[in-house]
């Protein structure tokens, strides 16, 4: 994982980490691991350590704030919860949309030199 607990706390202050903080982070690193797939940089290095770590709270904040650490509403177009009314993107932008990165990750990945292409972003 690119970020403890504790830096999720500090990230997410006054709230505190949820109970399930310890997977958000481990998901939240998966996902960035695929979103770098085929970048060159130094897995050692501090300030790429630095750099993964805040990208991967920021990932944790944005699944928090979509209430979704699965991925499953990603193709979501719509929702309602009295009455349940479901509607996907069945064409067009987000049509089965696959797991993506938080545009804030995506920012401080790309504005380090470490993101050069443009990732897939829901949102």
């Amino acid at each position: 994982m690119y970020a403890t607990v504790s830096d999720l706390e500090t990230w997410l202050a006054p709230e505190p980490a949820p109970a399930n903080a310890l997977r958000l982070l481990e998901t939240a690193s998966d996902l960035l691991d695929a979103a770098l797939t085929g970048a060159q940089y130094d897995p050692d290095n501090p300030d790429v350590l630095e750099v993964l770590r805040r990208a991967c709270v920021r990932q944790v904040h944005w699944m928090l704030d979509r209430d979704d650490e699965t991925g499953a509403t990603d193709d979501m177009q719509s929702m309602s919860v009295g009455g349940r009314s479901f509607t996907r993107r069945t064409v067009g932008e987000g049509a089965g949309a696959a797991p993506r990165i938080a545009p804030q990750a995506a920012t401080v990945l790309r504005n380090s030199g470490l993101l050069t292409m443009w990732p897939l972003v829901v949102g």
